[in-house]
């Protein structure tokens, strides 16, 4: 960059002269400047073509080559990509005895040589514990003990690669080890429901032409009885340890492509037992866990049929009621094709009778206890939710029983009554409030089947 010079004043005197020579001074003052900037500039645009090199302690030589080098740091997942190391490892190297150890392993279970395969790897999980070669070990030993067919401690040792490596790589082939060993265990226990469990499963299913048989070993009718003879099969318990592979699944992977189906046969399972309480605990986890599954219409479904099995009576809790009436109803919403909508529209007319049942037996209560301003709301009530059930007509003839003194202070009900029809006239044995009265409170309604309660 040119400078022009300062002009130069003429000056007789001598404060002329030095006036001069500082406009010199400073002329050169701004070339050695720009001159260094330009250095500066060209030196920070050769170190950004060539790399960071340059900055780095490791032999070569750069602004900063007396600086420590960091050329060997390796971030968590360089090592978690590096054959030789994974981040479970934390940095440690194996030695080469460990790497034939781990080989001979390896060889053994590509040779099938189970058995062998089992002792080395025992001893390769023991001594490599919370490595990559020790987990590595560990699903060996769950492999081979599946290739011999012993599924039981095939199991046990599945859990125990989950239990030491929680966040394992093995997660996938182990799940569908695991999910293979419960279906054989519920088909073998339940030859009855093994179309069931392959459906739920994703099987194409075949129906058989001879109906099954129940198994006829007695250790799989009685649970308690210890199986000496199979081998494929735990000693105790085969269904119980079904369900542990199941439960395994969905706890271990729960984003996986078997966790839906885990869940959904299991809870298949508690309902063909009518543990209808534990069926509606795993029908609901599916539904709220897993709402793109292809489940979900069947979660609903049997979700609101066990929920509905699982009422008690009218005496009891009527959660379940309100929540099968929810369920059926958003299965009619959200499933406009299913060939399931007539039975659902006829199961929620019963429910719709019984929740009215429920509402009666709460009148018998407070009439029972001799309070007739609760017999008159919980009346008044009955007649509003269900005006056009039996239990309505019944709870119109007992308002008009009770003293109209009695009902005084209580707002709108003298309205109300004034409201209501006059009462039909029946004879005493064909009365349709003592006709309806009894089939509710009758506690042995087998004795009159025509004014028993409804039954489902």
């Amino acid at each position: 960059m040119k400078l022009s010079r300062m002009p130069e004043r003429r000056m007789d005197s001598a404060d002329g002269q030095s006036t001069r020579c500082y406009a010199d001074r400073s002329a050169r003052a701004l070339h050695a400047a720009f001159a260094l900037g330009s250095r500066l500039t060209l030196a920070s645009l050769l170190i950004l073509f060539s790399g960071c090199s340059s900055l780095t302690g490791n032999g070569e030589s750069g602004l900063f080559s007396d600086l420590p080098g960091i050329g060997n740091v390796r971030g968590p997942l360089e090592r978690a990509l590096s054959s030789e190391e994974s981040a479970i490892e934390l940095g440690r190297k194996f030695t080469e005895a460990e790497r034939r150890q781990a080989k001979e392993c390896r060889d053994a279970f590509d040779r099938k040589d189970y058995e062998k395969t089992i002792k080395l790897a025992k001893k390769n999980a023991k001594d490599l514990k919370e490595s990559s070669l020790g987990e590595e070990a560990q699903f060996l030993i769950a492999e081979s003990h599946f290739a011999l067919g012993r599924y039981s401690k095939a199991q046990d040792s599945y859990d125990q690669l989950f239990e030491d490596y929680p966040s394992t790589r093995y997660v996938e082939p182990a799940t569908r080890r695991l999910f293979y060993i419960a279906k054989q265990w519920l088909e073998i226990s339940e030859p009855a429901a093994k179309s069931q469990i392959r459906q739920v499963s994703g099987e194409k299913v075949v129906e058989e032409s001879t109906p099954a048989k129940a198994p006829s070993d007695p250790t799989l009718r009685v649970r308690l009885l210890p199986n000496f003879h199979d081998r494929s099969r735990p000693m105790f318990d085969t269904q119980g340890r079904a369900l542990q592979c199941l439960k395994s699944i969905w706890m271990n992977d729960p984003t996986g492509p078997l966790a839906d189906d885990a869940l959904m046969l299991t809870a298949t399972y508690y309902q063909r037992h009518d543990s209808y309480v534990e069926a509606d605990r795993y029908f609901e986890i599916l539904r709220e866990e897993y709402p793109d599954s292809p489940h979900l219409e069947e979660a609903f479904l049997l979700g609101a049929h066990v929920k509905q099995m699982s009422y008690q009576g009218p005496y009891y809790e009527g959660g379940e009621l309100i929540g099968a009436r929810k369920l059926k109803e958003q299965s009619l919403q959200l499933f406009p094709a299913s060939h399931q909508r007539p039975q659902l529209r006829k199961d929620l007319e019963r429910l719709y009778l019984l929740e009215a049942e429920r509402a009666w037996s709460e009148v018998e209560y407070y009439q029972k206890k001799g309070k007739p301003r609760a017999v008159a709301i919980a009346a008044i009530q009955l007649i509003s939710e269900y005006p056009d059930t039996k239990f309505a007509a019944d709870a119109r003839q007992i308002l008009r029983t009770i003293d109209r003194k009695v009902l005084t202070g209580l707002p709108e009900i003298p309205e109300i009554l004034e409201t209501l029809p006059p009462a039909p006239e029946a004879s005493p044995a064909e009365a349709p409030g003592r006709a309806a009265v009894k089939s509710v409170s009758d506690p042995k309604p087998e004795s009159s089947p025509k004014e028993g309660r409804i039954r489902l």
